[in-house]
């Protein structure tokens, strides 16, 4: 059988190709989903040397109008041999597990080589997924990889930076979306639009089937759908030729994400969006906006971090040393549609990379919030507004005193106190790279009831402080410890005494700075009298 299939290589409108039944593997695809072998040529398969990356949903019917099915696998190198999965089940789409190869048997190989297209070594390779790579753009040149771990790892392929970016005030029509058309499916937009990019097999009433294969195997889903404008496709014989192209505005959402591809909803934008708006004043004294859409929620600590990591690459013009000064303010519903917010202020300073030291801040406290296990919780916004620089605006500490006798002394040694008293201390920490200093207080209060007690006295900045191990046993307690995150620019002093009963009591004194404070911790022996 041939039959002809449809696909864009440049601009939006379709181009044909032949594709000549070759035979099947059985159960190849996944239990009781066959993959039908075929040799498709074109004229822009010939100028491509093969299948392209993109070409996944490409619809093949028959003489008679009948959907064979959709081009969605392609053999490891450049070749005109694909794989295609059957119409009946993506006219039945579903979202069971599937193979990402189909491995064909020596007798299917030899057939495969008599084409002439192909070799019976690289036959017998088996067929692979077409890849529709997640392409990223606007992400920062570097440190980006910890906000793109869970992307690769769920999707099985490492993001591409510099893909084309999807404006949020780009708008576009459903009508965009037809059979052989490009196809985009969009964690976010914006400023960091994260996508891969496809084709649509075919719609019906309002539903658009694509790609014929998984994008992250998500099952249930909330992605964006987008068409685009191809702009070229690019022959590469050793990693094998791919699209690129760039994306229109949202016209609909991604449903399923399941073993035979894509089924979305047109003319509906996905319901749980949430943007994510950064204003940050730069040393020139400019203030620099920007805002990412954020689809997807299960990622939303990867965008948020990759977007202000972006945001303060751009209002720095660069990605290096420097300073960061933000309030962090995360709303979202819990369970029952419940409202709540989370708020964190913070100085950030790295002689290195500035932007990946803040985007972590947001990073650790979404991860947090997502990766409970309580109540369900939708992101609705995300805001970062502050100031950042280039000069490395950080102090370390460099004396602690304590105060005895009516002076000022070294602390060192165990510390004899008395119970519902006090620990004169101060902290002298030095500016980065300067002589200039500043001496803070640092005075702790000795819980009552203690004497006979024995515990610990501990100096340290903010994240080193130590706190007892209890872990959160709801949302709520989450919440609390979330907002009560010890910032970077705090210097801390904290008894912590055991009780004869095996308990433990507490008291903690905090001094903030106009700024960061390095990595410092000392302890010393307390004994309450």
């Amino acid at each position: 059988m041939t039959g002809t299939g449809y696909t864009v290589e440049r601009g939006t409108d379709t181009d044909e190709f032949t594709a000549t039944v070759l035979g099947r593997v059985s159960n190849g695809i996944a239990p009781g989903v066959d993959m039908i072998m075929a040799e498709v040529d074109s004229p822009a398969l010939e100028r491509a040397g093969g299948v392209w990356a993109g070409m996944s949903g490409s619809p093949v019917y028959a003489s008679d109008g009948r959907l064979i099915g959709s081009v969605s696998y392609g053999l490891a190198a450049s070749s005109k041999i694909a794989g295609i999965t059957p119409a009946e089940d993506l006219l039945a789409l579903n979202a069971t597990g599937g193979a990402a190869k189909v491995k064909v048997s020596g007798f299917r190989a030899a057939r495969l080589a008599q084409t002439g297209k192909v070799s019976k070594a690289l036959a017998s390779e088996g067929f692979e997924r077409l890849p529709v790579p997640v392409s990223g753009s606007g992400l920062a040149r570097k440190n980006t990889g910890r906000f793109l771990r869970s992307i690769s790892r769920t999707s099985g392929m490492a993001v591409q930076p510099g893909g084309a970016s999807i404006s949020v005030k780009a708008t576009s029509s459903p009508s965009e979306i037809f059979a052989g058309s490009n196809y985009v499916a969009a964690l976010s937009y914006g400023d960091v639009s994260l996508s891969g990019l496809g084709t649509t097999t075919y719609v019906c009433d309002g539903t658009a089937i694509a790609f014929g294969h998984p994008f992250l195997n998500a099952g249930r889903a909330e992605y964006g759908v987008h068409p685009a404008t191809a702009v070229y496709v690019q022959a590469d014989p050793v990693n094998g030729p791919f699209k690129v192209g760039n994306p229109g505005g949202v016209v609909g959402t991604v449903t399923r994400d399941g073993t035979i591809g894509l089924r979305s909803t047109l003319g509906q934008a996905p319901q749980h969006q949430f943007p994510i708006t950064t204003s940050l004043k730069n040393e020139d004294g400019k203030t620099v906006t920007g805002q990412t859409v954020g689809v997807y929620q299960p990622y939303a600590a990867d965008i948020a971090a990759l977007h202000l990591q972006s945001a303060i690459v751009k209002a720095n013009g660069s990605q290096g040393a420097g300073s960061a000064a933000v309030r962090i303010t995360v709303k979202g519903t819990r369970a029952g549609g419940k409202p709540f917010t989370l708020s964190h202020s913070d100085h950030f300073a790295d002689t290195l990379d500035v932007s990946f030291t803040a985007a972590d801040s947001i990073y650790y406290m979404l991860t947090q919030l997502l990766g409970q296990s309580y109540e369900d919780v939708s992101i609705t916004s995300i805001s970062v507004t502050g100031s950042v620089a280039t000069t490395v605006k950080q102090y370390r500490v460099t004396q602690l005193e304590v105060k005895k006798h009516g002076t000022w002394q070294m602390l060192k040694g165990m510390q004899k106190v008395t119970a519902g008293g006090t620990i004169p201390l101060r902290a002298t920490l030095t500016a980065y790279r300067s002589t200039q200093t500043v001496t803070v207080p640092l005075t702790v209060a000795v819980p009552k009831n203690s004497r006979g007690y024995v515990g610990t006295l501990t100096l340290s900045d903010g994240l080193s402080a130590t706190t007892p191990d209890q872990e959160p046993n709801s949302l709520t307690s989450l919440m609390e410890q979330i907002n009560a995150t010890p910032p970077n620019d705090a210097v801390v002093s904290r008894i912590d005494l055991d009780t004869p009963t095996g308990g433990l009591v507490s008291s903690v004194r905090r001094t903030t700075l106009p700024g960061a404070v390095s990595t410092y911790l000392k302890m010393v022996p307390v004994t309450i009298k």
